[in-house]
């Protein structure tokens, strides 16, 4: 993320692994084509994390992850929730949960969300990120106390009693307060100075049903109801009983990903631009609608995107992951559209935020965040303040093609220690700016591919000095991708234009440039998907030049694409009532037509897909003109003479092996100044006039062939007849 997108741009180029093309079909007879089918690419998902984690689990389950932003606002919403708070890399949590989703799953529980405090869900000492004892995490103390605030926020605003949690913007203060109860009953975290009981240990591993609006007595009683996994010497009846003491498993809830993400993003946004100006700075991001079909954008937490970083069984999966945050006004400038990419081409889109909490805690992406872990490790004089290894180790392994603005050597960049050990040497990796869009496939080898990274979502430039490519981060603002009335400015653009000040001129320039850098952005994302694994839409220039009588017609269909997709396969052109079939080769496809009478013949090129090229039909219309004659010829059969009628055999010659001739001739004789027509009609070419009586000379004989459906008209001089008496 950025501040500002006013950086002057290098002239645009393209970057050949995130070049896509929108479908547009030419042709030089083409009278359109088909809409392009719904695309689905040839990503994957990521199905085993679950099981792969808790071994016995079944594939079908009700168990689903939460991150700390998602897990913090569901405290806040209505309804009664169940939750089971614990990490994997608990001693006996994996099996406990196996029971607890089997349990709640018989009783008739919708879900049961799953929290890891652990960040990392790592129990080793360099790499624990478990903010329920913040004393353990290999990170300096007052880096330590912002990671347990964490926590202690979720005890503040609905698991616990005794902290005070209030929040600004982006952070939350937390202060110990015996007035804050919110789990009046029998607590299970009481930090008041004189607790109902005292508080579960630091890591005890719970399944609570939670139900923010509960009160007991006129106190608040979040929790309703919960199971000590380390107390539970039979799981399975706890948990049932669990259930049914907060009213039976029919009355927990379930609440999509879409409707945090709506509410998240919106909220964030109208918190960061306090006027409050939908026409300085849009609406709201998201609205029902773009969930209506579906949501394809997924929030994963850390240990997710590890596990999917490493699916390795099979060459060909691969994956599309967003990096960035609600958080993040840039990301949130390009949700919707990233969003309806996805579900145009079928698309699961992994998002991980590298701000651990969502930035709800500990602020955003500054500097002094240790939640914010795309940053060096160090921070001035202060060492080891951030885990940025978290950033630092999946770059190195996973991403050692990534390209960024950012160069290493000669920009920003992430310093830190590999595995989060402190006494190795630091590492260097690049950084990268959010939103930040790839796909990524693994392979099958021990280790990850080195080009890992198939695709990105990057402006490429050229450096006007040494040639050399240079990048830049789609970075932008919702009020240039969806342009608001001021695109952001502090005054209204008036109609008139001349009069504003030469400032707000040139502010003016500047926020129309950036609506036309976002516009290439959401083009680029519309490449970018279109582009990605699976058969993809081509375009198609089809030929078929209009041919004379007698000529076989030639039709040719060119295939193209922006991705480097070779198609193959056969394809069927129908025209006459007759198919014909063709082979793809060079990326064209030609058809030689049988011979066609003249005229206007529809037809249609259709290509039923292969794995490279999506399906595709187009029509259009073969055009045969007709022919012309060879010759027009006439010659006596019978003289005529002043008493007697005589003959004249008009010949209309057509190319050899093509229909004769038929029509009218019009046979003109003239003798001095009288004239005479005879109009006749052909019969395979050849027809005989009479020849009106005549007195001794010569006869001037002019043929006219008024032509038919094959042949075009001729006019030609017949030989004189001479009479003699």
């Amino acid at each position: 993320m950025n501040t500002s997108t006013t950086r002057r741009r290098l002239a645009v180029a393209t970057l050949g692994l995130a070049v896509a093309a929108s479908p547009l079909a030419t042709g030089a007879l083409t009278a359109g084509s088909v809409a392009a089918p719904t695309r689905a690419a040839a990503t994957s998902v990521d199905t085993t994390y679950l099981t792969d984690t808790f071994p016995g689990l079944p594939a079908s389950n009700i168990l689903e992850t939460v991150t700390y932003d998602r897990f913090q606002w569901l405290l806040r919403q209505p309804g009664q929730y169940a939750f089971v708070i614990g990490s994997a890399a608990d001693a006996g949590f994996t099996s406990k949960v196996v029971q607890t989703e089997a349990a709640a799953r018989a009783a008739g529980a919708k879900k049961v969300y799953w929290f890891d405090p652990n960040l990392t869900g790592d129990a080793s000492a360099t790499k624990n990120l478990d903010t329920r004892d913040p004393s353990g995490i290999n990170l300096g103390t007052a880096s330590q106390t912002i990671y347990g605030n964490t926590w202690r926020n979720a005890l503040g605003q609905g698991l616990g009693n005794g902290f005070k949690a209030v929040t600004s913007g982006s952070t939350v203060t937390l202060t110990a307060d015996d007035s804050v109860v919110n789990d009046a009953v029998d607590p299970l975290w009481d930090y008041r100075s004189s607790p109902a009981a005292a508080p579960a240990a630091a890591d005890e591993d719970v399944f609570i049903v939670y139900d923010k609006n509960h009160t007991s007595g006129g106190s608040d009683d979040k929790i309703r109801s919960w199971v000590k996994f380390s107390a539970s010497s039979d799981v399975t009846s706890d948990v049932t009983s669990a259930l049914a003491a907060a009213g039976g498993a029919s009355t927990i809830d379930a609440t999509s990903q879409f409707a945090w993400w709506k509410d998240a993003a919106n909220s964030k946004h109208r918190t960061q631009y306090v006027s409050d100006s939908d026409a300085r700075y849009g609406g709201d991001i998201l609205s029902d609608a773009d969930g209506a079909d579906g949501w394809n954008i997924q929030q994963i937490t850390y240990p997710e995107l590890l596990h999917l970083l490493d699916v390795k069984d099979d060459a060909k999966k691969n994956f599309v992951i967003l990096f960035g945050g609600t958080w993040c006004h840039n990301t949130r400038a390009v949700l919707k559209h990233v969003n309806q990419e996805a579900k145009k081409n079928g698309t699961t889109v992994y998002n991980f935020d590298l701000v651990l909490d969502g930035g709800t805690v500990g602020g955003t992406n500054g500097v002094a965040n240790p939640l914010h872990v795309r940053d060096n490790a160090n921070n001035g004089s202060t060492s080891n303040y951030r885990p940025s290894w978290v950033y630092g180790d999946v770059v190195r392994k996973n991403f050692k093609n990534l390209v960024t603005e950012n160069e290493p050597n000669t920009g920003s960049r992430v310093s830190y220690y590999p595995n989060g050990d402190t006494t190795a040497f630091p590492d260097v990796v690049r950084k990268l700016q959010v939103p930040f869009l790839i796909n990524y496939q693994r392979g099958t080898g021990t280790n990850p591919s080195g080009t890992a990274v198939k695709r990105q979502w990057i402006q490429q430039n050229t450096d006007e000095s040494t040639g050399l490519p240079t990048f830049r981060e789609y970075m932008t603002e919702w009020w240039f991708t969806q342009p608001s009335a001021q695109l952001g400015l502090s005054f209204p653009i008036p109609s008139d234009e001349s009069t504003l000040t030469d400032q707000q001129k040139q502010q003016l320039a500047q926020a129309r440039a950036n609506v036309a850098f976002a516009k290439e952005a959401l083009d680029k994302l519309d490449d970018f998907f279109a582009g990605l694994p699976g058969a993809v839409v081509s375009t198609q220039t089809v030929t078929a030049a209009p041919v004379t009588y007698g000529t076989a017609p030639k039709v040719t269909v060119a295939i193209a694409n922006r991705y480097g997709r070779i198609p193959s396969g056969t394809v069927t052109l129908s025209v006459s009532g007759r198919s014909y079939a063709a082979g793809v080769a060079q990326n064209a496809a030609s058809f030689d037509v049988a011979t066609l009478a003249p005229g206007s013949y529809p037809f249609t090129v259709s290509y039923l897909g292969g794995a490279e090229i999506l399906p595709f039909q187009q029509a259009g219309t073969l055009t045969v003109t007709k022919a012309g004659v060879v010759a027009l010829s006439g010659k006596v059969a019978k003289v005529p003479s002043s008493k007697k009628t005589g003959t004249y055999k008009v010949t209309v010659k057509t190319p050899a092996g093509l229909a004769r001739a038929g029509g009218k001739v019009t046979v003109t004789f003239t003798k001095g100044k009288a004239t005479k027509k005879v109009r006749a009609t052909l019969k395979n070419g050849v027809v005989s006039v009479k020849v009106p009586k005549v007195s001794k000379g010569t006869v001037k004989v002019k043929l006219s062939y008024a032509g038919d459906a094959s042949y075009t008209s001729a006019k030609a001089s017949g030989k004189a007849i001479s009479v003699k008496k």
